[in-house]
């Protein structure tokens, strides 16, 4: 996963990273000091097996389109085969406002969908009762580690960025699907993304008691 001689497609993917002001609507501040209601465990088939104490897990990507979806269902699959099966939720968010409810990735939901994951719906913008509940935060990229950093004073479970459940030398984020190498092809590109969300992952699972507990 290299950085240099990278396509850029701006403007339509602005690389300012949010601000204290603007990712965070005001309908959304008025939102965090109410209550927080019952977590809800999104698009997940598995949501009536899960309890009301379970854990939620949050990826986190700049546009919520594509890497945090495809770890989402990744994840999703590995607890549903495991002794953690209806203890934890996994979700999904952007932290670019500009995003919200835009579809998911065409390219990737075609590349997933022969390894057997289903990206359905649409991106979500994080929220601040969407940070507040999460009890473990994973962010993919830069943009979602500084909105982690800004938003700091609405969380209240661990963050650790993606990176971290790779092995040592690895790139501590995953790279963005919209800005590559122009040497490397679309499909080079998101098999690359498949890899290492799928890597990563499976560490997770691995390290899920420790990453998570409650006193």
């Amino acid at each position: 996963m290299t950085n240099k001689n990278k396509l850029k497609f701006s403007p339509l993917f602005p690389n300012s990273p949010p601000t204290e002001s603007s990712p965070i609507s005001s309908n959304n501040l008025v939102d965090a000091q109410k209550p927080l209601l019952p977590k809800q465990s999104g698009n997940s088939l598995d949501h009536r097996y899960q309890s009301d104490d379970s854990y939620t897990i949050l990826f986190l990507s700049k546009r919520g389109m594509s890497r945090s979806p495809l770890a989402r269902e990744v994840l999703r699959e590995k607890i549903s085969r495991s002794p953690f099966f209806g203890k934890y939720r996994v979700s999904s968010r952007g932290v670019t406002q500009a995003y919200d409810q835009c579809p998911i990735d065409g390219n990737l939901r075609t590349y997933a969908d022969k390894l057997g994951y289903v990206l359905q719906g649409y991106s979500r913008f994080a929220t601040l009762p969407d940070l507040a509940q999460a009890d473990l935060l994973i962010p993919l990229d830069h943009e979602s580690d500084d909105f982690t950093k800004v938003h700091r004073h609405a969380l209240r479970g661990k963050v650790q960025s993606f990176g971290t459940f790779l092995p040592a030398g690895s790139s501590p984020f995953v790279d963005d699907p919209y800005d590559r190498d122009e040497d490397v092809s679309t499909e080079e590109t998101y098999n690359e993304i498949i890899h290492y969300i799928r890597l990563g992952c499976s560490k997770i699972l691995l390290e899920i008691p420790s990453l998570i507990s409650k006193d």
